[in-house]
């Protein structure tokens, strides 16, 4: 799914508050010695890779739960080699299947299979929704990297009663960045994401719960993801892998226009 790169709010000398978690202090923490902290590079390595490889496929379920739509279901198949490449097919319902987003180095387009014709979507619309989801076009194909465009810091703190590592991450001067802040809640033991949030200014717009985890090979990989936009109470979308494979073998001709209309269909 989306390319996590992440950091952490720096708290010193007292218990605050942040996006619901508390951050410790020693002293607070039951006087003991604080545990070390790993790098910021090491947690960035590890949550980049965490659902990405040399190839990938998977088979999802998004569940997407609006005031104007009610409820809709749509059954996925993706497909992602490199960093550069991605294909996601709608299979179902019938009146969308074929649809398509493909993100290559040159750029990202959608399919309408009706009309047999692919769009390139522009930078400015990389924020847009996608397929009326609470997930844009950027956490689709994973077009903006963390690591280049946020500040990272990391702390330990407390959720639900158990030691897990914040991260928070505030954008660098100048970055194409759309939130103030973004901060992400892991697993202490194995870094396996449990939430995030992202803010504009102090306020939390949108937050991800992540959960059913599972091994794939050798890494604990979320299998569920919930997005919540918080100026929108009851709506939602979710989205369960229903398969999910690392360094599979891919036809690299998947991921060109021709490619595209061979598998949509």
């Amino acid at each position: 799914m989306m390319r996590w790169k992440t950091g952490l709010f720096a708290i010193l000398c007292a218990v605050v508050w942040v996006g619901g978690l508390a951050v410790l202090s020693a002293e607070e923490d039951g006087g003991e010695q604080p545990l070390e902290l790993p790098s910021v590079e090491e947690v960035n390595a590890h949550l980049d890779e965490l659902y990405r490889a040399d190839s990938s496929k998977a088979q999802m379920t998004m569940t997407i739960v609006t005031d104007r739509r009610g409820t809709r279901e749509l059954e996925l198949e993706a497909w992602t080699r490199g960093d550069d490449d991605a294909l996601f097919v709608i299979r179902s319902p019938a009146r969308e299947s074929g649809t398509a987003t493909l993100r290559t180095e040159d750029g990202l387009w959608n399919y309408a299979p009706r009309a047999d014709r692919l769009v390139r979507v522009p930078t400015g619309m990389l924020s847009d929704s996608w397929m009326g989801s609470h997930l844009t076009n950027d956490d689709l194909v994973r077009e903006t990297g963390y690591d280049e465009d946020y500040e990272v810091e990391l702390e330990w703190g407390q959720a639900d009663g158990q030691r897990v590592l914040v991260a928070n991450m505030t954008p660098k001067p100048g970055a194409p960045v759309v939130y103030s802040q973004v901060v992400y809640t892991l697993d202490a033991e194995h870094w396996t994401p449990l939430s995030a949030e992202f803010f504009d200014g102090d306020r939390v717009v949108r937050r991800m719960e992540f959960s059913d985890v599972r091994s794939v090979g050798e890494r604990q990989v979320p299998h569920k993801m919930v997005v919540q936009p918080q100026d929108k109470p009851g709506e939602s979308t979710t989205l369960q892998y229903r398969a999910l494979e690392f360094g599979v073998d891919i036809d690299e001709s998947i991921f060109t226009r021709r490619g595209l209309r061979r598998i949509a269909r």
